[in-house]
């Protein structure tokens, strides 16, 4: 209860009360309404979260069948660190990545964090095709005039030539078992056979034994004569400081579940065997240095025991055989000298096209990948300081392939030497033109109100190939579209930085068909904008 002092006040307040008693009023009321106040006003602004500016390097990711760079949608990418879940990196919009499934283009884009350094391994999984791991380096830079890192994974299908499979399966009531299991994975020169004796004990990844049901066995075996072996290899079987190059002679992945459990461990050992070709300098009795690669972790170990020749078949190959207590890739090895200066290669005819160009090499003992831009007339693809992480010794040889984003090759040799130049005779295959995207970015609520967006990141490619990273335009919201084919249909993704497009998501996708040099390319991105009132006397 408020008390009033002011004698003033009072009276005044006791007349008001008088007045409104009695129900007088004064001649000039009307009995009017009291003004209604008129609805704020508000201007639609895009929002202050909006990015308009490129990062200073952005890695581009295509995930493709090597052999035609078909892009291979619904693949699995998993980013791991010393065997755990990456936290070095993020999407395009700051959100933390260690694991994508690759939409339709065949590519995704991503950011390292800041400080971040080392190497993350993407292991790269598609249905059909063989599993392998690559490695990222995050201390890579970037060209002058460019803030992109392109980057191919890779893979070939499991009935590839030079490849075998076998699968069996058998029931269990426990985690023991009565009768021997065996698979041989047996094609051309690919042999590799596995034998789980009667009274083996199974267990999972934490040997823990499993509680029966049924069992599959299956067996992946690679001719060691061919580059087919190389190229699924998992990156890193060599350390990049390793004084030796470790070269594989023989490979097999074999792989054991009981339903949706992994069989990963074995109570006593069982027998591997795997032919090895018979040009690898081998003898009857020599021990061989056996790694095995952790599809789960990403990491490669050497094994204590080593893997012996126990003889020759009537082809000149050899039978090497070693007993293993868990299930994985394996690769029994040879010693060789270390390339010291790495894989460099030279332009000597031929001019490298705008959108640049991929340089795959794949060798029986590994396979590595980079790219070649617009200008350059050399590029050192391998620096000695990692010739050994990539397998590459002295004497190595092995198939190099120049290839554009479509997958038309530009130049091809086999059995080159790698350690020092390669030189490159570039025979362009196809007539291409460039041309420019403008996007016309507008509030969703509002479109006449225009939105810039520089900041987006912008990939395109010609229909289920390889997709590039556009780079950014001399004028606002403009995208660099190199390298067009007259008349092929593309698809272009355009991601949003800071802010959603309109349907809540952080991309929209244009599809372009006939493609023309004439055409004017351009795609319309509405984005959820702010309702701001406006203020002010």
């Amino acid at each position: 209860m408020y008390k009033y002092t002011n004698q003033k006040t009072l009276l005044a307040m006791s007349v008001a009360a008088a007045f409104a008693l009695s129900g007088c009023s004064s001649d000039d009321d009307k009995n009017e309404p009291d003004p209604v106040e008129p609805p704020p006003v508000t201007v639609t602004v895009p929002p202050d979260t909006l990015i308009t500016e490129q990062p200073s390097k952005i890695y581009s990711a295509n995930v493709i069948d090597l052999t035609n760079s078909d892009a291979l949608e619904g693949a699995m990418v998993t980013f791991l660190v010393d065997g755990e879940a990456a936290t070095s990196l993020t999407d395009v919009n700051g959100e933390d990545l260690n694991m994508v499934t690759v939409d339709d283009t065949g590519n995704f884009t991503f950011l390292s964090k800041e400080g971040a350094s080392g190497e993350v391994t993407a292991k790269v999984t598609y249905d059909g095709y063989v599993t392998k791991s690559f490695i990222v380096d995050l201390d890579v830079e970037v060209d002058e005039g460019s803030n992109n890192i392109p980057l191919q994974f890779g893979l070939i299908s499991d009935d590839t030539e030079g490849l075998a499979q076998a699968s069996t399966e058998a029931e269990l009531t426990d985690a023991t078992t009565v009768d021997a299991i065996t698979a041989n994975a047996s094609k051309d020169g690919a042999n590799s056979n596995v034998t789980v004796p009667a009274g083996t004990t199974l267990k999972d990844a934490n040997g823990d034994a499993i509680s029966g049901g049924t069992v599959s066995l299956n067996v992946l075996a690679a001719d060691s004569s061919k580059e087919t072996t190389g190229v699924i290899i998992p990156e890193g079987l060599n350390a990049a400081d390793a004084a030796a190059v470790a070269t594989s002679v023989g490979v097999t992945q074999i792989t054991m579940t009981a339903g949706d459990t992994k069989i990963k461990q074995f109570d006593p050992a069982i027998d591997v065997s795997v032919v090895v070709p018979a040009d690898s300098g081998v003898a009857v009795n020599d021990t061989l240095d056996l790694a095995s690669y952790n599809e789960d972790t990403g990491i490669w170990q050497q094994e204590p025991n080593k893997a012996t020749i126990t003889s020759m078949n009537a082809d000149g190959s050899y039978n090497a055989s070693f007993s293993t207590d868990h299930l994985t890739f394996f690769s029994v090895n040879k010693s060789a000298p270390v390339c010291e200066v790495g894989v460099n290669v030279v332009i000597t005819s031929g001019t490298v096209p705008r959108r640049g160009l991929a340089v795959s090499i794949a060798s029986t003992d590994g396979s590595a990948s980079s790219f070649i831009r617009q200008g350059q007339t050399s590029r050192l693809l391998i620096p000695p300081s990692i010739s050994t992480r990539y397998g590459i010794s002295k004497d190595a040889t092995a198939t190099v392939r120049v290839y554009d984003h479509t997958g038309s090759e530009w130049f091809k040799q086999s059995n080159v030497s790698i350690c020092g130049n390669v030189n490159l005779d570039l025979d362009n295959p196809i007539e291409t033109f460039d041309n420019i995207l403008t996007l016309e970015g507008v509030c969703s609520s509002d479109n006449t109100k225009q939105v810039d967006l520089s900041g987006a990141i912008v990939t395109y490619a010609k229909h289920g190939k390889a997709a590039s990273l556009a780079s950014r335009g001399t004028q606002a919201s403009t995208f660099d579209l190199t390298g067009l084919q007259v008349g092929a249909d593309y698809k272009v993704r355009v991601t949003v930085r800071g802010v959603k497009v309109s349907d809540g998501g952080q991309s929209r996708s244009f599809d372009f068909t006939n493609v023309q040099e004439s055409d004017t390319l351009t795609g319309e991105v509405p984005i959820t904008c702010n309702q701001v009132p406006v203020t002010g006397g």
